[in-house]
């Protein structure tokens, strides 16, 4: 049985929810509490040693520990009906989109929220490893989302 390891609360894992639904993907979810860093804890760190939600174990057993992993997984292994594009020129077009919306949105909303939210004292990345904050990059963040947007 397909596995996802999920927050409802956070943003990142939405993705994977909804590639799971729109494939029609019967799965299990297990959800992490990342508000008490249970993320952190031993138990999870055996699971997901990179300390981050979402994680999918794939029914072959494969643990996928990142977004773009488990869309190109999902697509792959239910390719009808495709959300990555049929021809090359919409897959193209569609990975520039997302890298995009990546790159210049989500992370300059996550530069902006990790570096000045008080609930991400020390937690300004991601991962197994405590980062500061940086408030600059607090402000350049928010800079950055304007200019996006």
């Amino acid at each position: 049985m397909t596995i996802l390891y999920d927050c409802a609360t956070a943003p990142s894992p939405r993705r994977a929810r909804i590639f799971l639904a729109e494939k029609g993907v019967l799965h299990d979810t297990v959800q992490v509490d990342l508000r008490s860093a249970e993320q952190m804890g031993e138990a999870y760190r055996r699971i997901n040693p990179q300390c981050t939600v979402p994680a999918l174990r794939t029914e072959e057993g494969t643990l996928l520990t990142d977004n773009a992993a488990i869309a190109a997984y999902l697509e792959a292994r239910y390719p009808e009906s495709p959300l990555m594009g049929r021809t090359p020129q919409d897959k193209a077009e569609i990975a520039s989109w997302q890298w995009r919306v990546e790159f210049e949105g989500l992370m300059a909303v996550a530069d902006a929220f990790r570096n000045s939210s008080l609930a991400m004292v020390n937690r300004a990345l991601p991962g197994p490893a405590d980062y500061p904050q940086i408030p600059e990059l607090g402000q350049r963040g928010l800079a950055r989302v304007q200019q996006f947007l």
